[in-house]
Formats: C-alpha cells, sequence, structure tokens
C-alpha cells in the first residue's frame, strides 16, 4: 500500500546519475556477487537518503528471506530469518509489490512487524523480480524524525532493485557458465580417456571412475552384458562387496532396471527385493541406474552409482551426456574384442597351416607371414610386417601377391635359397565387410608331387625297356629253338639255351631289385649286426665278381692285417657288389676296378675307383634317386633299372654310415662308402 504525505525535495538530476552509474558499473561486474550487492545498496541508500537498508533473497528450500548485503544493521539484525509473508519484507516478497510506508504508524500495522530498538520514521520495499519470479527484496528505512520517502524515492529504489536484480542474474549466469565450462570440461577429459584404450577391461575401469568422480562418490558398479538380456561377462566395482554385487546381478528381477533411455533412481534400495542385497553397501543412499546402449539403442551394460544427495538436474544431464559416451567407447571395446579375437583365430589357423600364406593390406604392406612362408622365402615377420612387400619375394610370386587378378592359380618353377621348387601359387583380393581389404597368396610345395610323377615316369620307360630287352631275347632264343632246334649244332643250341638263361636271369634280378625297393620305401631294411672283418668282406665281394667277369682285374688296397668292424655282412656285400658291378659296366675291357680301404678312428671308408666313361657334376647329385638314368649315349647303352645305387644308399644310411661320388668325364668315377667301426653305444661309450 501507499500512505500519501507531502513530496520530498526533488533529488538532484546528476546525483541521481552518478548513483545508478554506480550501481551499473557493481551490477556489470565480475567480482564476488556479495560485494556488488553492498555497492549497489550503497549507492541506493546514498541517494534515497536512507539510514539503513538490505538485499534479501528467498531460500526456495526453506522459503524464508536471508540478508546477503545491509547497510546500518545491528549484528543480530543481520542474522534474522524473516519468513515468506512477514513482516514487511515478507509481505513484498509473497505479493511481488513494492510498497511506500511514509511513517511509523504504517510500518505498525503488518502482521509479524517487530519492534525495533530504534525507531522507523519511513520505509520503502520492493521486490527483485526476473520476470514473473520474485527472487528477493531491497529495503530502505529512515530512523531521523521529519523525514520520508516519497513517490520519486519509490522510483529511485525501483531502478535499484533492478540493477541489484541484474547483478544477481548476472553472477547467476557467470557461475553457470563456469560450472558448465567445468561440466564440458569434465565431460571431455572422461571421453578423452575413455577413448585412450580399445581393451573392455581397461575401458569398464574408466567408466567406472569417470562415473564416481561425475557423481562424486565412492561407490559405484558396472556390468558388462553379451546383449540385451545376455549373459554378465565382466563386472567392476568400488564401494560395493562381491558377494552383494554378484547377488544383485543374478537376481531375476534385476533385468527390469534396464530402462529403455536416461536414468532410473531407486530412493529406497532395501524395499526392492532385487536391489537389498547391495542396501548395507549404500548405507541408505539412493541408486541411480544408467543403461550402456550402443549406437542403435542395444544395451551392453549398467551402470550404478550410489548418490551422495538428491540428483540433481545438472548431474543428471552429465551423467546422462556421459552415459551415451560410456556407452559407445563400451562398444567400440567389445567390437574390438570381437574382431581381435577372430583375427586371432584365423591368425592361429593360418599359422597352423602347413601351406605358406603371405597377407598385405590396401597399400601392399605385408599384413601376415606365417611361418611356413616365412621359411620358404626366408622372410622375418618381427621385422617384415608392416613393410612393403616389393622386393622382397622371387619375381614370379610377387607379380602375383601385388596384382589386381580374382582367384588367379598358377604353377611357377622359383628358386628359393640355392633349391628349386614347384610351386602351385593361389592369389586373390580378400574382401572385408568394408570392401577390398589387401591381397592374400597361398602356396602348395608340389615338388615331391611332380618328383614322384617324374619317378613314375623314368620307372615306366626305364621297366618297358628292361623288360623288352630280355623278354626279346628269350622270345626270339626259344622261338629259333622250338622251329629249327632239330638242325642246329649242338653248339648253336647251347648257346642259344645259354642266352635265355642269362636273361632270365636278369628279369630275376629286375624283379628282385624291384621288390627290395618297395620294401626299403616301406619299411627300414631289418640289420642283423655282428663283429667281421671288412678287408675279408672286400676281397670275398671281389673275388666273387672277378669270377663273374672273366678278362677283368678287381684289385683290393689295404691294410694287411684284419680290420674288424660292427656290422651288417650281407647289406655290406650287397653295396660292393652293386658298386663293382657298376663299375664294370661303365668302363672298358681290360681296364682294372680298384677297392681301396682306408681305416679310421671310428670309421672305414672303402672307394670303388674305375676308369670309365665318368659321369657329368650336375648330374652327380640325382644318381642315387631311384629310376635315374643318365642321359649320356654310353650309360643308356649299359642299360639298368636305375635303382642300384639308390639301393646302396638306403643299406648305407641303414648301416650308420654313407655313400658318396666324385667322377671325372672320360677320366673315371670314385664311388666312397663310410660305415662306422663299432656300434652307437660303443661309440658313445
Amino acid at each position: 500500500m501507499r500512505l500519501a504525505r507531502r513530496q520530498a525535495d526533488p533529488l538532484p538530476r546528476h546525483d541521481e546519475i552518478d548513483a545508478l552509474l554506480i550501481a551499473t558499473r557493481a551490477a556489470a561486474s565480475h567480482t564476488e556477487l556479495d560485494s556488488s550487492l553492498e555497492a549497489i545498496l550503497d549507492a541506493a541508500l546514498g541517494l534515497l537518503g536512507g539510514d539503513e537498508g538490505s538485499i534479501q533473497l528467498i531460500d526456495p528450500a526453506t522459503l524464508t528471506l536471508v540478508i546477503v548485503a545491509s547497510r546500518g544493521l545491528e549484528p543480530e539484525q543481520k542474522r534474522e530469518v524473516l519468513s515468506l509473508g512477514h513482516g514487511i519484507a515478507g509481505t513484498v516478497a509473497v505479493t511481488g509489490q513494492s510498497l511506500l510506508l511514509p511513517g511509523a504508524v504504517d510500518i505498525g500495522r503488518f502482521s509479524g512487524h517487530v519492534a525495533k530498538s530504534r525507531k522507523i520514521y519511513s520505509a520503502i520495499c520492493v521486490p527483485l523480480r526476473t520476470g514473473s519470479e520474485t527472487i528477493g527484496v531491497l529495503s530502505a528505512n529512515k530512523m531521523r524524525p521529519g523525514t520520508a520517502f516519497d513517490e520519486e524515492n519509490l522510483r529511485v529504489a525501483t531502478l535499484f532493485a533492478e540493477t541489484a536484480t541484474l547483478a544477481i542474474t548476472n553472477a547467476r549466469l557467470i557461475a553457470e557458465s563456469a560450472r558448465r565450462a567445468v561440466e564440458v570440461e569434465l565431460l571431455r577429459g572422461a571421453t578423452v580417456r575413455l577413448a585412450g584404450s580399445l581393451d573392455i577391461e581397461e575401458v569398464a575401469a574408466t567408466i567406472l571412475k569417470e562415473t564416481m568422480t561425475i557423481a562424486g562418490t565412492d561407490t559405484a558398479f558396472i556390468c558388462v552384458t553379451a546383449g540385451d538380456g545376455g549373459p554378465l561377462e565382466l563386472a567392476r566395482y568400488s564401494g560395493v562387496s562381491r558377494d552383494a554385487l554378484r547377488a544383485v546381478l543374478s537376481a531375476p528381477g534385476f533385468r527390469r532396471f534396464t530402462p529403455p533411455q536416461g536414468i532410473k533412481v531407486v530412493a529406497d534400495v532395501s524395499a526392492d527385493p532385487a536391489l537389498s542385497p547391495m542396501a548395507h553397501n549404500l548405507h541408505g543412499r539412493a541408486l541411480a541406474l544408467l543403461p550402456l546402449r550402443t549406437a542403435d539403442g542395444r544395451s551392453d551394460g549398467m551402470l550404478g552409482v550410489a548418490l551422495e544427495e538428491d540428483l540433481d538436474p545438472e548431474i543428471r544431464e552429465l551423467l546422462s551426456a556421459f552415459g551415451i559416451q560410456a556407452g559407445l567407447a563400451l562398444s567400440n571395446a567389445v567390437l574390438h574384442r570381437e574382431v581381435s579375437g577372430r583375427e586371432e583365430e584365423l591368425t592361429t589357423i593360418i599359422t597352423s597351416l602347413d601351406l605358406p600364406i603371405i597377407m598385405i593390406d590396401e597399400e601392399d604392406r605385408f599384413r601376415s607371414i606365417n611361418p611356413s612362408a616365412a621359411l620358404m622365402f626366408r622372410l622375418s615377420p618381427e621385422f617384415e610386417l608392416g613393410q612393403p612387400a616389393a622386393g622382397k619375394l622371387p619375381e614370379e610370386i610377387e607379380e602375383l601377391l601385388l596384382g589386381t587378378g580374382e582367384g588367379v592359380d598358377a604353377e611357377l618353377a622359383v628358386v628359393v635359397g640355392s633349391e628349386e621348387r614347384i610351386l602351385h601359387v593361389t592369389a586373390a583380393t580378400a574382401a572385408t565387410g568394408r570392401g577390398p581389404g589387401g591381397r592374400v597368396l597361398v602356396c602348395t610345395d608340389v615338388s615331391a608331387r611332380r618328383e614322384l610323377e617324374r619317378r613314375k615316369s623314368d620307372f615306366l620307360a626305364v621297366i618297358g625297356h628292361e623288360l623288352r630287352t630280355p623278354l626279346t631275347n628269350i622270345k626270339g632264343f626259344a622261338s629259333t629253338l622250338a622251329n629249327h632246334g632239330a638242325r642246329l649244332r649242338p653248339e648253336m643250341r647251347d648257346d642259344a639255351a645259354q642266352s635265355i638263361l642269362q636273361n632270365g636271369e636278369r628279369l630275376e634280378r629286375l624283379i628282385e631289385d624291384l621288390l627290395y625297393v618297395s620294401r626299403v620305401e616301406n619299411h627300414r631294411p631289418p640289420l642283423h649286426l655282428a663283429w667281421d672283418d671288412v678287408v675279408a668282406i672286400a676281397a670275398d665281394v671281389g673275388a666273387t665278381c672277378a669270377r663273374r667277369h672273366e678278362g677283368r682285374s678287381i684289385l683290393i688296397e689295404g691294410p694287411g692285417n684284419d680290420l674288424p668292424i660292427y656290422t651288417d655282412r650281407v647289406k655290406v656285400e650287397q653295396i660292393l657288389t652293386h658298386l663293382i658291378e657298376n663299375a664294370v659296366k661303365y668302363s672298358a675291357d681290360g681296364t682294372d676296378v680298384r677297392l681301396r680301404i682306408l681305416p679310421g678312428e671310428y670309421t672305414v671308408q672303402i672307394d670303388v675307383i674305375d676308369a670309365g666313361v665318368g659321369i657329368y657334376s650336375g648330374d652327380l647329385e640325382r644318381i642315387f634317386d631311384p629310376f635315374t638314368q643318365l642321359d649320356s649315349t654310353s650309360t643308356r647303352e649299359a642299360g639298368g633299372t636305375g635303382i642300384g645305387l639308390y639301393v646302396c644308399r638306403t643299406l648305407a644310411e641303414a648301416l650308420g654310415g654313407r655313400i658318396s661320388a666324385e667322377s671325372v668325364l672320360a677320366k673315371g668315377s670314385t664311388f666312397s662308402l663310410v660305415l662306422p667301426r663299432k656300434s652307437l653305444d660303443d661309440q658313445r661309450s
């Protein structure tokens, strides 16, 4: 209400302007709000001529007025708390209407007015308003008789009230901006830390830590599930016992706490059957539950946070925003784990395969090299992975790997190290979900298969020739005897019969050789070891071969005394017989074949030396392979199955020895058999 009385003297205009400037500057400053309001109140009282005054703000929690700035009040007055609706200030705060009270009588009419130790002769009280809301009041009192506030004073007080409101709004905006900046920085920092790892356990631990920081609590948990309704995969917790968390997560009703979006707050955990096992850990605090969702809305987990106080809107908003980031980070970690798991499975499969496999990425850099490929192509995965593939492989292989063809198959003869290999190579584009992802090359070493095919071809050619020749002779002489035997002279019949016998023996030896090769390729030949004299063995074999080839000399060169050896006599005789027969076959009549015996401490070497046609150096490595016949005219004319030296090598290795050859064309060859003199156990002792 307003009570009429005589007008006070008009306020000087320049004083009003100066006071308002002071108040406006205080409102616009970035000083503490209390200091700004004190400055505004001082300017108002100075211009209005007030003896005392205050600025009071409404506390929404208690519905009272709290003094935030004052002048001329006693200390006990500053501590007074006025309920809304009581006294002058309480009435203005409730009604939102200004009051001009010219005299003391008027003041006494207000309900709840408390008499002061000093008499108030006039009062002004105006509301502080923001829009339609009253947030406080500005009061001014005259404590001297003969003075009173008027309508002009009310207008000025209203201007200062608006300035105070501006200062309060400005301070609140600054505080809100600062709080928002802190929240944004908190959210940004948490997001950065979340993005620092793709390991699901590290991500879960980071989510838990950042959630507690945002909520200002030390009690929280996170659980990760395999999709909506899936089994529990991971749990991390703080301030909660393991048994309590396990009981909560396994409770049938826990899944119902996964809200479709946002945060669900459970005020009384002890009253809920699913959450009650955790009640003693929360100590009466409420529990906020926040789902962690992926970009497509699928729930991969849940956050539980103990609330130290009511969840204010700002923290709720911040937690919700962080929950979105946490859900995405968790989704990425789960995806990374799945991809890594599949890559590990693929790597395990590729690594375990005997086939050489190489993968490159879109930029032609090595992505995967399995052990078989590393061994074949002399690559070191530790150094090559991530490096360009160009220049690291045989040219033919590199062209296929770095090419663009789909499903390219080729059989290539490739030199790997110093050895030639026959490789069946397949190269193709490695497709991924995002499109082409590089190239993969798979090699199959078909060298053994091609060698087997070659041996098969050689076998058929050799056996065909070796069977046809004696059979032709037998058939021819048998036909002669059958058709003309009665008219032949006795010596001619004898020659024919002898030829049939010799060719039959040749067929018999061929069959025996083939049967022997079949046995040794499937089973190690049995040994009958005993002590014997190697000089005597060589002499006996030489004498037997000399009787078989009249006119040829087989000379023995060696120690005159016995040379004991622990071996299988029959196997040694077979080896020496083959070597001597070859020496006789491939050397001219009238030349000698020499057997040279060279004793060593642990071994004995027997050399079979001839002065025959010799062997090309390039053929020396393969003469011990089965069914190998050299292409020279002289060796072809001599015939043979090509398995004799293979048999010799097999027997020598069975005896723990080795066999080798040296040769010079047109000068002869030397085949060396090296055998252990003692048993392996005797040598170790």
